[in-house]
């Protein structure tokens, strides 16, 4: 639909996303219509959904599997498990149903009073999009930012998304995710300009995280480091991240040199945060997430039902 409060977007392209979102006219009918070219109206329709002119929103029920959900939380050992069940018919719908899900589970625990912290990924960029009513938390980025061609929605971009749409305050973390020195990272993380974030890390009640997997590489962290660091941490098994923490398929916490450089929310930190929520899916992060289950981090797993099933021991 077209908002009426959004940023200033140029008048050419709000006509056009009115021909196109709400008279149903064909790209090619509004090139002719207005006398420009068939890709000026791609870009415009671009531009107007860039500056928030032009929301797009699916409702889509999520039906959950309580039974399922119990017996993931029992096999690993976690406080819950939230299953939403895959529509076979639309795998490419799985991601916005967990991210619903999410959206629902976090609407239910977070009160005006909780910091809450939110890693990356499109797992969370699911969540805030799905996000409709949440209290106005503080709202914290625990991680500094991959490279921009990496992901779809930065760290910072995600903190303010949500807050926009919470009222909460945001804490963006305005730094690298890898800096080129472990001391400079050291003295990232101390520096006053990032004190509102990172001070927020030990009174976080409440984290948001994604699960990267190394195995298929399928990890914004994994193509951070240089081909040797990568190597190091595979050849000692690395299957999984969470933040900036690296784990083998045992759950066991690798350390390296590499990892020093990481500017973000520390293992232990992130451990004494009372309840972290991982919100991830699919096949080829199946052995992934069953690391981070392993790992004693998460407290919460949100996921579908194609991946809880080939978690659990048969």
């Amino acid at each position: 639909m077209l908002g009426q409060d959004r940023p200033a977007v140029s008048l050419e392209a709000a006509i056009v996303a009115r021909r196109y979102y709400i008279d149903d006219k064909q790209k090619n009918e509004i090139a002719d219509e207005l006398g420009i070219s068939r890709f000026k109206v791609a870009r415009l329709l671009d531009e107007a959904k860039a500056s928030g002119i032009v929301r797009i929103s699916v409702d889509m029920p999520a039906d959950i599997d309580l039974p399922l959900g119990e017996e993931l939380s029992r096999a690993f050992g976690i406080q819950r498990a939230i299953v939403v069940r895959a529509i076979e018919a639309a795998p490419d719908a799985t991601g916005a149903l967990i991210g619903d899900a999410a959206a629902q589970y976090l609407a239910g625990i977070v009160g005006a009073d909780d910091v809450l912290g939110i890693s990356w990924g499109s797992s969370l960029t699911a969540f805030v999009d799905a996000v409709t009513t949440l209290a106005p938390a503080e709202v914290v980025q625990m991680v500094g930012g991959v490279r921009a061609a990496q992901m779809d929605v930065s760290g910072v971009e995600l903190v303010r998304r949500l807050t926009r749409k919470t009222g909460g305050r945001a804490f963006p973390l305005h730094a690298p995710l890898l800096v080129r020195t472990a001391t400079m990272a050291e003295e990232l993380r101390a520096d006053p300009s990032l004190a509102d974030a990172t001070g927020r890390f030990s009174r976080l009640s409440i984290a948001l995280v994604g699960i990267g997997s190394w195995n298929p590489p399928k990890s914004s962290l994994h193509g951070e480091f240089t081909d040797a660091e990568r190597a190091d941490l595979e050849s000692r098994g690395a299957a999984a991240d969470v933040c900036t923490i690296v784990f083998d398929a045992d759950g066991s916490e690798l350390h390296s040199p590499a990892l020093e450089r990481a500017v973000g929310i520390s293992a232990a930190e992130l451990r004494g945060v009372p309840e972290v929520v991982a919100v991830a899916g699919g096949d080829e992060k199946v052995a992934a997430i069953r690391a981070a289950l392993r790992s004693g981090v998460v407290r919460t797993l949100v996921t579908d039902s194609r991946t809880a099933e080939a978690l659990l021991p048969r």
